[in-house]
């Protein structure tokens, strides 16, 4: 049995009001965005307001092999086009801007409407 897992792109707005975009993998969406919303609220930067939380914009079920080697081409071809500054890991520091949309390439390129 093959176990799959989740490429996903979320989000979330630090106390400076950056907005931060995040591309990444796992296999418990609800689990995820738990750990993310706890770790980005302690973060010494790119702190998550208290009351806020980590929001998905996108996600799809891949193979496991093929979720992290998406994430790791997407990542790169996100840290070419300049979408924001690349922070340690798999975030992406978009200042005030945030961007209107990002695209990710699998097989296909899909548009994500942020």
């Amino acid at each position: 049995m093959h176990e799959k897992e989740f490429l996903y792109v979320g989000h979330y707005v630090d106390i400076d009001g950056n907005y931060i975009l995040k591309i990444g993998t796992t296999n418990d969406l609800k689990r995820r965005a738990q750990e993310h919303t706890r770790n980005y609220r302690k973060a010494k930067t790119l702190t998550m307001p208290k009351t806020d939380c980590f929001q998905y914009d996108w996600t799809l079920k891949l193979s496991k092999y093929n979720t992290l080697r998406y994430e790791d081409r997407n990542r790169q071809r996100w840290q070419e086009m300049a979408i924001g500054n690349f922070v340690r890991n798999d975030r992406f520091n978009c200042g005030q801007r945030k961007p209107i949309r990002v695209q990710v390439t699998i097989r296909k390129t899909y548009t994500i409407e942020l």
